[in-house]
């Protein structure tokens, strides 16, 4: 059993696991795909009624070449893997397609494109999914601030392969509170050592706070708030007669996701007698109620693309509101982490005081 347990299992038993294996990612990849058909539906649809009313007039041409658009632009998203497999002239075909939609968008009238609240589903991004969050893009920015400009490109790549035991799921911004609030949902998975069948799952929450920037033209600034992990869970395997067993512990864990860190209030402590602050900028350059685009500004002006999604699918969101507003308590333990992605700061602020 504990040879089986540990990955070296009989002929039958590895075929069962590896079929489990293949169905597992032949489930998720079909799932992404079918979220993404259904998004390309509505986007289609909603263009088609418009071009074909009466009003449309001269911009069903415009209508038509936004649906082309998007099309290409989701199908692009789909074989990339949102980006992250992208091959070089599937980068350049993305960052022309995102320009498009901006320049579509212009064209439109030339007001800035508005906010909506929602469920809004990361698809395809020219840098790794998990720098939608909240956390990341402040951090990002502090990067740039304090310890040198054009480093956090490099910096965040490296952190992603220092944790490369994990898996990034899907990434959702939620907005909400009229444009005044935006929380980043990360689904992660971190697995354990080699062949052993154990691995811990959940959803970070990262919350923060949108202003309209009084430059206007689509700018907001998100401040970090806090942080959370929701539907925490442990998946395991175990050795059965038919072969490994996937199972899912979700009672063990729940207990993390009471646990808040106060994020933005750890940044503010470490980077603000550095001049800095829990702080990033965000630029709204496309939107139509179906899909948006944000672009970090002060991060190389890297783009997120995001279509509407369902606020019944990322349960975790609901999760922190009800935990977050009866019982949450702060975590020593995620500070801790927090604090620990500083390092660099203190150093540089130890470096300052010296001089």
């Amino acid at each position: 059993c504990v040879l089986t347990h540990c990955g070296f299992s009989p002929p039958n038993a590895f075929a069962s696991r590896l079929h489990a294996d293949h169905q597992h990612v032949r489930t998720s990849h079909m799932t992404m795909v079918d979220s993404w058909y259904d998004a390309g539906q509505r986007l289609s649809t909603a263009a088609a009624m418009r071009a074909a009313s009466p009003a449309a007039g001269g911009s069903s041409r415009l209508e038509a070449e936004l649906v082309s658009t998007k099309a290409a632009l989701l199908k692009v998203a789909l074989l990339s893997g949102r980006g992250a497999w992208a091959r070089p002239s599937e980068r350049v075909a993305a960052a022309q397609l995102v320009e498009s939609l901006e320049q579509a968008a212009e064209q439109g009238g030339g007001e800035a494109p508005s906010l909506r609240d929602g469920t809004w589903e990361l698809v395809l991004s020219d840098v790794e999914p998990f720098r939608a969050s909240t956390f990341f893009l402040a951090l990002g920015e502090a990067v740039e601030a304090l310890i040198q400009k054009g480093a956090s490109d490099g910096a965040l790549t490296v952190h992603a392969l220092a944790t490369g035991g994990g898996e990034v799921g899907r990434v959702a911004h939620v907005v909400e509170g009229g444009g005044g609030r935006l929380h980043s949902l990360v689904e992660l998975k971190s697995g354990s050592l080699p062949s052993l069948p154990l691995a811990l799952a959940g959803v970070v929450v990262s919350s923060g706070e949108l202003q309209a920037a009084r430059a206007g033209g689509g700018v907001f600034d998100l401040r970090l708030v806090n942080t959370s992990v929701q539907q925490n869970e442990v998946r395991y395997g175990l050795p059965t007669e038919g072969g490994l067993a996937p199972g899912v512990e979700r009672s063990l864990l729940s207990w993390i996701g009471d646990q808040t860190v106060p994020s933005g209030e750890v940044f503010s402590r470490v980077l603000e007698p550095l001049g800095g602050g829990p702080s990033a900028q965000l630029r709204l350059s496309y939107s139509d109620g179906e899909l948006m685009v944000w672009r970090a500004p002060k991060l190389g002006d890297h783009f997120f693309v995001f279509v509407r999604g369902e606020e019944e699918t990322w349960p975790a969101m609901e999760e922190t509101r009800r935990r977050q507003a009866s019982s949450a308590t702060q975590s020593a333990v995620g500070s801790a982490f927090a604090l620990g992605m500083l390092n660099p700061f203190f150093s540089r602020a130890a470096g300052a005081r010296k001089s």
